[in-house]
């Protein structure tokens, strides 16, 4: 039996993650926004997240165990990280957190 984990397995570089959106539309899941508290969703804009991943360039990105990607934008404060699917005509974005830095990751060879 596979265990499907949010492990990284693959590094993505600039150019390849550009060419996974493009042409897609980016969608926020209703997911993302459950851990944020009602006072947090008034102050909040999905538009800011949506417009981070089409016009900025991540630091790191990868593909994870379980076929999602992970790519880390970087922040005034540290990092925001976020966690979606790409389908055949858009992305979604499942979910975000803001961390103080980038994990050190070992990728298996």
């Amino acid at each position: 039996m596979a265990l499907f984990t949010t492990r990284p397995i693959e590094e993505r570089g600039p150019q390849e993650f550009n060419d996974l959106l493009k042409n897609k539309k980016v969608e926020v899941s209703s997911h993302a926004l459950d851990h944020l508290s009602l006072q947090q969703r008034k102050v909040f804009k999905e538009e800011e997240i949506i417009l981070m991943m089409e016009r900025e360039t991540p630091r790191k990105a990868y593909l994870q165990a379980n076929g999602r990607y992970a790519a880390y934008y970087r922040k005034e404060d540290g990092y925001r990280k976020l966690i979606f699917d790409i389908e055949e005509q858009k992305v979604i974005i499942v979910t975000f957190l803001d961390v103080k830095e980038l994990p050190k990751i070992n990728l298996e060879k």
